[in-house]
């Protein structure tokens, strides 16, 4: 185990550098050379121009879309309704970490940086521990570059949730591999934290009622039997939904609505409720009408239907509770499309479902499909940095 989570520290140290440059690589110069598209007003650098002109562009250049929202929410709180849709735990560590920095504005943003990526690393050495011991070491070095090189991955770079989440995600899943009561309260304890991260962290429920299903079964259910371990995963798995009617609990107070962030969602990003399929069949509509946002959709389309397929192909090869979290976490992605662009942000939601990637390596000990993998997912993960880079929105 020890040999493991050594060659873990290296592996992740190898990939998470390699990624890291790319970035840099490709950011430098279309920051440097290529033309903006006009700056609005989700750009950090507009929000504290005063301390801007004394620091390079590149710098801050990493500072726009939701990582304003962040940073603001770190800094000022929550003093506008609308930003309740962005969850508290990532802006309450951007806190922590920006008043250790100097509590400026730069510094929150500087500790958006610093945990996203932090984070990542994190998650690299998780995901490596978990798949190597399932899987083997090769399946799990093709499983962490498959993640670090994803379509999306530059998400995991910037001040995003991506990154805090994953790593949750994956630490619930360590934490349950111990079949003992304090790996299902370190689980649960992870849960409640992924709940304050995103409005997805709810999923993390399903891998414990799934491993409590199989660890007790439901014949031996209400026997007397390992009573207390029963009990103690259950009051475990509860601190999941305690995370979310913790935040709830929070807007009540604040504002007199503890359902505010779904009402903000579908006022300000136009979310719906709706099946699964609505906003694939209207993206797939939108495109053969050559609507307004037709390449967006186009690729939106492609990027949520391959991880779509790839489960629907391959979930035989995962443990079950894999599968189940992974066609949770999908339906309930899908079930909130938008009303224009349906499909906007759901391949960088997907993400974050890591059994995937693991079907990916699976299939890539075959040196033909690793090729046919891995070469477009580079390509689209250089094109999106380079999107990102001159404020273009690329998901």
């Amino acid at each position: 185990m020890l040999f493991k989570k050594n060659v873990a520290w290296k592996e992740a140290a190898r990939i998470f550098g390699l990624s890291r440059l790319m970035i840099l690589v490709f950011w430098y110069p279309c920051v440097t050379f290529v033309p903006m598209i006009t700056p609005h007003k989700y750009i950090i650098s507009k929000a504290c121009t005063t301390i801007a002109t004394s620091i390079p562009c590149f710098l801050l250049s990493w500072g726009h879309w939701d990582t304003v929202h962040y940073v603001e929410i770190a800094h000022n709180g929550y003093m506008h309704p609308e930003n309740t849709v962005y969850f508290p735990f990532f802006p309450l560590l951007i806190r922590s970490v920006g008043f250790l920095l100097g509590g400026s504005v730069i510094a929150d943003y500087a500790a958006g940086l610093i945990l996203a990526n932090s984070c990542f690393y994190g998650v690299l050495v998780l995901f490596y521990v978990l798949v190597s011991e399932d899987f083997g070491h090769t399946v799990a070095k093709y499983a962490l570059t498959y993640l670090a090189f994803a379509p999306y991955a530059l998400f995991f770079f910037i001040g995003y949730t991506e990154s805090l989440f994953l790593l949750l995600t994956l630490a619930v899943f360590y934490f349950l591999r111990r079949e003992k009561p304090l790996g299902w309260w370190l689980a649960g304890l992870c849960g409640f934290l992924g709940a304050l991260t995103r409005p997805t962290g709810i999923i993390l429920i399903v891998p414990f009622l799934v491993l409590f299903m199989q660890r007790f079964g439901i014949r031996t259910l209400l026997r007397r039997e390992h009573w207390w371990q029963k009990v103690s995963a259950i009051l475990s798995m509860a601190l999941i939904p305690a995370g979310l009617l913790t935040y709830m609990l929070y807007q009540q107070i604040r504002f007199g609505n503890p359902l505010l962030f779904i009402a903000e969602e579908g006022r300000i990003w136009h979310h719906y409720t709706s099946f699964p399929w609505t906003g694939i069949f209207n993206a797939i509509q939108e495109i053969v009408m050559q609507g307004p946002y037709y390449l967006g959709d186009t690729s939106d389309v492609l990027l949520t239907l391959i991880p779509l397929v790839a489960l629907i192909i391959g979930w035989k090869r995962l443990p079950l509770h894999y599968s189940l979290f992974s066609l949770t976490m999908m339906l309930f992605v899908l079930c909130e499309p938008r009303q224009y662009q349906p499909l906007l942000s759901v391949p960088r939601y997907f993400l974050v479902i890591f059994p995937i990637f693991i079907l990916f390596a699976l299939w890539s000990q075959n040196r033909c499909v690793a090729w046919h993998l891995m070469v477009p997912s580079v390509l689209l993960f250089i094109m999106h940095i380079t999107q990102y880079a001159i404020y273009s929105w690329a998901t």
